[in-house]
C-alpha cells in the first residue's frame, strides 16, 4: 500500500467548545486536522479572539484530552497589536453571561483549567518551527490575526518559509457587517499579514456565510462510538440553538472548518486571484478591499499599491462539506 504524504500543519485558534453562547467552529476544524489521514497537527497556537487567550487555551487542552490526543499548545497575543479589546470584550461578555445562554449550556462540561505557567510564546513557536522547516509547514489561521503577526515580526522570513497560510477573516461585502471579527480584532495585524507575500488563501466572511450545519447533519457524530463525534455533537448542538434563536439563522455557519477543510478538498471553493488591502481609518477600518490591478479602470490621484496577490474564496459547496465534516469527524484520531 502506497504511504500517504502527511502535510505538516500549524492551527492558530481561538475555540470556545464548552463555553455559553461561544462558537464551536474552531473545534469543528482542529477535529478535521486531527482525523485527516494526510495531516499532522504539529501545534496548537492560541489568541484571544472568539474567547479570551486564556479560555482558549483551556478549551483547547480540555478537547485534545477528551478525545485523546497529544498536540503541544501554545498560548500567545491576549490583546491586538494597536486596536483596544474592552469593546470587543463588553461585547463577548454580555451574551455568554446572560442567563438564557447559560440554560442552554447547562447540560454540557464547561473545559477543565490548565496553567500556562506564564509561557505564552505562540508567535516565537511558530517563527521557530517555520523556520526551521522551510517550505514546509502549512498554517490553518482561524483567530484574529496577532501571533502570526508576531511570527512575522520575529522572523522576517516567516511569509517565504511558511508553506501555505489559510485564513479565515475580513468581510469585503456582506449586508449588516462593516466589520468581521477576525479582521475586527486586531486590523493592523490582519494588514501586517495579508501584505506579507505568503502563499495565502483567504476565507472571507462572505463565503462562510453560505454553509450551513443543522441539527440533523449531527446524527452522523451521535451514531459514532468515537470520543471526538461525542464530544464535538454534544458541545455544537447548543450553538445551533443558539444561532437559531437569538441570530434567526438555520443552523450554523461553518467559517473555520471550511478554511481547515481546505487542506483536505481544496476544490471545495472556487476562488479569485487578486490583491487585498485592509483598511485601517473611519467605518472601513478592518475592512478589506480586493482589486486586480489590470481590472482598475479609474484611479485618478490614487497610487495603487504594489500588494502581492492571494487567492479569495468566493463560492462553496456546502453539501460536500457537510459530508466531509460527518466522514471524518466520526474517525478516530491520527495524532
Amino acid at each position: 500500500m502506497k504511504e500517504i504524504t502527511r502535510q505538516r500543519v500549524i492551527l492558530d485558534c481561538d475555540p470556545g467548545n464548552g463555553v455559553p453562547a461561544t462558537d464551536i467552529d474552531d473545534g469543528l476544524a482542529l477535529g478535521l486536522l486531527l482525523t485527516a489521514p494526510n495531516i499532522h497537527l504539529e501545534a496548537i497556537t492560541i489568541v484571544s479572539g472568539n474567547t479570551h487567550r486564556d479560555v482558549g487555551y483551556n478549551v483547547a487542552r480540555s478537547m485534545l484530552n477528551t478525545v485523546g490526543a497529544d498536540v503541544p499548545v501554545y498560548p500567545g497575543a491576549a490583546t491586538a497589536l494597536i486596536e483596544p479589546d474592552a469593546p470587543w470584550v463588553t461585547r463577548r461578555d454580555s451574551k455568554r453571561d446572560n442567563s438564557s445562554s447559560q440554560e442552554l449550556w447547562e447540560d454540557v462540561t464547561p473545559p477543565d483549567t490548565f496553567n500556562p505557567e506564564f509561557s505564552y510564546t505562540a508567535g516565537a513557536e511558530l517563527a521557530r518551527r517555520v523556520a526551521a522547516k522551510p517550505g514546509e509547514i502549512a498554517v490553518v489561521a482561524i483567530g484574529p490575526l496577532t501571533n502570526i503577526a508576531h511570527a512575522i515580526q520575529l522572523h522576517p522570513g516567516f511569509a517565504h518559509d511558511v508553506r501555505k497560510l489559510v485564513i479565515m477573516g475580513g468581510a469585503f461585502h456582506v449586508s449588516g457587517y462593516l466589520q468581521e471579527l477576525n479582521f475586527g480584532i486586531d486590523p493592523e495585524a490582519a494588514r501586517l499579514v495579508m501584505s506579507s507575500g505568503a502563499d495565502i488563501t483567504l476565507v472571507p466572511l462572505d463565503v462562510t456565510i453560505k454553509t450551513t450545519l443543522l441539527h440533523e447533519d449531527l446524527e452522523a457524530l451521535r451514531s459514532a462510538t468515537t470520543p471526538l463525534a461525542e464530544y464535538l455533537a454534544v458541545t455544537t448542538a447548543p450553538w445551533i440553538t443558539y444561532c437559531e434563536a437569538e441570530r434567526g439563522t438555520v443552523g450554523c455557519r461553518l467559517h473555520d472548518p471550511l478554511a481547515a477543510a481546505l487542506l483536505i478538498e481544496p476544490d471545495l471553493i472556487t476562488s479569485e486571484r487578486g490583491s487585498v488591502d485592509v483598511q485601517l481609518h473611519g467605518l472601513a477600518r478592518s475592512r478589506p478591499l480586493f482589486w486586480r490591478s489590470e481590472d482598475v479602470r479609474l484611479a485618478a490621484g490614487i497610487d495603487l499599491p504594489s500588494s502581492p496577490e492571494v487567492e479569495v474564496a468566493r463560492e462553496v459547496d456546502n453539501e460536500r462539506l457537510v459530508r466531509l465534516l460527518q466522514e471524518y469527524l466520526t474517525r478516530s484520531v491520527t495524532n
